[in-house]
């Protein structure tokens, strides 16, 4: 990955803004036992800016596109994250993938991060008076929720329906699945970032990858998605990236320390990229995605823990952004046609060892 600054400006900037030692090699995590078993995963994951971009809508085509997108044929969706949801629009995508897996009634999650009542600091209404949060939806039947809200602020506020301006708290909602409960799937959306100001979600990723070193030295597998903001060669993902993953024609004068991969850094076009998954639509064609490697953010992303692959098979691909009818003031404008979101949804298969022992 490119590497702009000195290792030891690095830990001085860490040790001054998040107190904490920045390790400079991945912690070792347990191997999988010989004999577990290589089980196969997909995960899709969108930021579908459900309130600033479709107003808390579920009747402007969002619900409907991101159902189809989940349920294609072929696709084999196992685990599905949604960041910057609505209740409303979460309980209308319950309602619709109720039929998913007919044998599963135990398939969603929902997360606040602002409660219902809420206003923008303008006094506009929030969701349209629900809460606004994460969604973890499940093929399979889920366990328990773990839900770990970030000490690190957002830089986004609030105000609660008493007045009161609170900051947004991200985090990151993490479920078991219930027939094996050493694999989690884990939704994150970590904070806007500044880097000339308060490195709001720098201290999230650092929190974020150490929550997951605890999931390992536990012997568990998972795969954690969402919104990163921070595109893949920036230096505070380096603690995330396996050494392995090398972005061409960049200078990779210090390596990566993580220990995960990126479902699509293998893509074939744009390696150690992946494709761009924000800001507008998609390109269609070879030619348009190899001049957007890099040129484009590249900010929603699946990782996997690499000593937890079974294979280096894996894979992701982004989805072109739909089409949704436009909110203005609350209602849906009929014959209006806009971008469903900023982001594009980001669809990733891994076979992964998961040890049946670890959660016992």
């Amino acid at each position: 990955m490119r590497k702009r600054l000195v290792i030891g400006v690095l830990a001085a900037v860490v040790a001054l803004l998040a107190g904490v030692v920045v390790a400079t090699v991945a912690p070792k995590s347990p191997q999988a036992p010989k004999g577990s078993p290589a089980v196969g995963f997909t995960a899709w994951t969108w930021n579908v800016s459900g309130h600033r971009l479709n107003g808390g809508a579920t009747d402007n085509g969002l619900v409907e596109a991101a159902v189809k997108s989940i349920r294609k044929p072929g696709s084999a969706v196992d685990f599905a994250s949604f960041n910057e949801i609505c209740y409303g629009q979460y309980r209308r995508i319950r309602a619709e993938l109720a039929g998913w897996n007919p044998d599963n009634t135990n398939y969603a999650r929902f997360q606040e991060a602002v409660p219902a009542d809420s206003t923008d600091l303008s006094g506009a209404p929030i969701c349209r008076g629900e809460a606004f949060g994460k969604a973890v939806f499940s093929r399979h039947a889920l366990g328990d929720a773990e839900y770990r809200t970030f000490e690190q602020e957002s830089g986004i506020f609030y105000r609660s329906g008493d007045g009161v301006r609170h900051p947004v708290r991200n985090g990151v909602l993490c479920v078991p699945t219930a027939d094996r409960p050493a694999m989690k799937f884990c939704s994150v959306h970590i904070g806007p970032i500044s880097t000339r100001a308060k490195p709001y979600g720098y201290r999230q990723l650092i929190e974020l990858d150490t929550l997951l070193d605890g999931f390992a030295r536990a012997g568990e597998t998972y795969m954690v998605a969402g919104d990163f903001n921070a595109r893949q060669y920036y230096r505070r993902l380096d603690r995330f990236y396996d050494k392995d993953v090398v972005l061409p024609g960049r200078p990779d004068d210090e390596p990566n320390r993580g220990a995960h991969r990126e479902l699509d850094d293998t893509d074939p076009v744009c390696a150690g990229y992946g494709e761009w998954t924000a800001d507008g639509r998609s390109a269609d064609g070879a030619a348009g995605r190899e001049q957007d490697c890099g040129a484009k953010p590249k900010i929603d992303m699946i990782f996997v823990r690499t000593d937890r692959l079974a294979s280096r098979d894996y894979s992701a691909d982004a989805e072109p952004v739909p089409d949704c009818r436009k909110v203005r003031n609350g209602r849906t404008v009929p014959g209006s046609v806009v971008p469903c979101s900023d982001h594009r949804a980001v669809v990733g298969r891994a076979t992964l060892l998961v040890d049946p022992s670890a959660a016992e």
